[in-house]
């Protein structure tokens, strides 16, 4: 999946990258935010985000920080922990 990571530090986090690699964040006020695989599964766009964190995305950084505590722990469960640094 090719990585147009485009971001700029001072832009809010949008979901437009992210529809652009095949994934998003879905927002549900009873259970917060969680990731979504649109062209592939959500264990997938998982790896997927985690992955490009690891590497210093900070697009990918920001959408962990919309996740919901819930859908971090489930993310880290399977992905390994991830961390995400003051950015």
């Amino acid at each position: 999946m090719e990585n147009t990571n485009d971001f700029q530090q001072n832009d809010m986090f949008d979901v437009s990258q992210a529809l652009k690699e095949g994934w998003t964040v879905e927002y549900d006020n009873c259970q917060g935010a969680r990731i979504r695989g649109i062209a592939y599964s959500d264990l997938q766009a998982w790896w997927h985000v985690a992955k490009e964190v690891e590497r210093g995305s900070e697009y990918h950084q920001l959408a962990l920080l919309e996740l919901s505590d819930k859908e971090r722990f489930a993310l880290e469960l399977n992905c390994g922990p991830i961390s995400t640094p003051n950015i």
